[in-house]
């Protein structure tokens, strides 16, 4: 009974003590060794230097080539066609005055003769009236004398009529004789009245026979359609044999001398050429006449009444020269670049004006216009002879700003807009805004950010990056990209 009782008790006792001492045995043969701290090494970041300040850069758009002039020329006399040279046909290039299409001239140049048959006709009837008034001049000097020789009979036969040695028969005849003179001298007098009426009306018909003669010349001389500058011709619309009346489109004219490339800008851009140094908006020569001349009376009045004056028209005269240039685009510098058969052909243009002045409100840009005024290539070994109508081209303009700008690259610009720099192996954190992205590199102004040239900026994409965390910096002969890097902004100031 009692080895019984043992065994129920010690036996499971043993077990347990058997069990736990295994489980300690292997719970400190699998224990880890005793940890030590340790200092984490800083990251590795390469930097490059942060260079000068950007003294200019280029704005590049893509354009097309439009013609800066198309004039339709229309027949402004009705008749037949009655010469058109086989060479005047689509393409063609003509020189200025050329004639392209000739109309039928018989019809005015008999308007011609008719009108000036009339100038003939009129001007000798101003010769007779010529000599009608010097004869009327001759004839009233005869009847003056003729009514002063009755009058004197007249007055002998009262006073012989008083004597008695006359008859009332003889008096009555003489009077008739006084009073027929009379009328004569009257009719006389009217006629050479109506002389000077009669040579108004005459000269009015030469008038109106010259401006007659003067609008069938207009019309014998429109009658031949001449090239009104050198240009290309684009469309023909009539044929030899064709009438046309007055209006009908008879060909379209491309003029050459000069060529236009129309391109978007952003305003962003726009901002940029507003504030370049060499940005100088176009004044008219008009206006600029008009403010010279108000400013002169303004100078001549402010002397004469008071200098207050002269100063509130001055300013008047400012704020006019001033408002002739707010709607104009700023008149820069442009290239004009055509890729061919993998190279390059450069022409030299100027930012014209704008084309509309207003922005798109799809594309949220503003059409301009940049004029080249020689699209005709000098050198003409290679490539294309001149700008046409439809090429796609890029156009570079080259900003001076007249604010201070610092330019990163690309690769120096971290995520959310932020740079940093390395000094004494602690890195610094700089929020930016960019001022302009190109295509390699992003300007910042200088007065908005603390980086200035000589810092070193990290070009290692780095996540969450920390201010003040010490890192350790690529020695400069182990940064490939170091030098190439230097030299980034050059390269980028020479690309079209």
């Amino acid at each position: 009974m009692f080895q019984r009782l043992i065994s129920q008790l010690v036996l499971p006792l043993l077990i347990v003590g058997i069990g736990i001492a295994g489980l300690l045995w292997l719970s400190a043969k699998d224990a880890p060794p005793a940890r030590t701290a340790q200092t984490p090494t800083p990251p590795l970041v390469e930097t490059i230097p942060l260079l000068a300040e950007v003294p200019e850069f280029k704005i590049q758009v893509n354009g097309n080539v439009v013609s800066s002039r198309e004039v339709t020329l229309s027949a402004q006399v009705a008749g037949t066609v009655v010469l058109k040279a086989d060479s005047i046909e689509s393409g063609r290039q003509v020189s200025m005055s050329a004639p392209l299409v000739q109309l039928d001239r018989s019809r005015f140049e008999l308007q011609v003769d008719k009108t000036a048959s009339e100038m003939k006709q009129v001007e000798a009837d101003l010769r007779q009236l010529l000599i009608e008034e010097e004869g009327s001049k001759m004839l009233i000097e005869l009847a003056t004398r003729e009514v002063r020789l009755t009058e004197a009979a007249s007055q002998r036969f009262q006073k012989l009529l008083e004597k008695d040695a006359a008859s009332p028969e003889e008096i009555e005849t003489v009077e008739r004789d006084e009073l027929q003179s009379r009328n004569k001298l009257r009719l006389l007098l009217n006629q050479s009245e109506l002389i000077p009426i009669r040579r108004e009306r005459l000269e009015t018909q030469h008038d109106l026979a010259e401006n007659e003669q003067s609008l069938a010349e207009l019309n014998l001389l429109h009658s031949t359609i001449n090239a009104p500058f050198d240009g290309l011709i684009t469309s023909i619309m009539v044929e030899q044999g064709d009438y046309v009346q007055i209006g009908d489109p008879l060909l379209t004219l491309v003029d050459m001398s000069t060529m236009d490339v129309e391109c978007s800008l952003q305003l962003n851009d726009l901002y940029w050429l507003w504030n370049s140094e060499e940005s100088i908006a176009p004044v008219d020569t008009r206006q600029t006449e008009v403010a010279e001349v108000v400013g002169a009376v303004g100078g001549a009045v402010g002397g004469a009444v008071g200098g207050a004056v002269g100063d509130a028209v001055g300013d008047a005269v400012g704020d006019a020269g001033r408002a002739a240039g707010v709607f104009e685009i700023p008149n820069v510098d442009a290239t004009v670049t055509c890729e061919v058969g993998g190279q390059e052909f450069h022409w030299a243009g100027r930012l014209s004006r704008y084309d509309g002045a207003e922005i798109n409100r799809r594309t949220r840009t503003v059409l301009c216009r940049v004029r080249v005024a020689n699209p005709v290539r000098s050198e003409k070994v290679d490539g294309p002879p001149a700008l046409m109508r439809g090429m796609y081209v890029t156009v570079t303009l080259n900003v001076k700003p007249r604010v201070e700008l610092l330019r990163i690259p690309t690769r120096g610009v971290q995520p959310n807009d932020q740079v940093l720099t390395v000094a004494d192996g602690v890195l610094r954190v700089h929020p930016i805004r960019p001022a302009k992205v190109l295509a390699d590199s992003v300007l910042v102004r200088v007065d908005s950010t603390d980086l200035k040239p000589g810092d070193r900026i990290v070009v290692t994409t780095m996540v969450s990056p920390l201010d003040g965390v010490p890192v350790r910096e690529l020695p400069p002969q182990n940064s490939v990209r170091d030098s190439a890097t230097a030299e980034l902004p050059d390269a980028l100031e020479r690309e079209p």
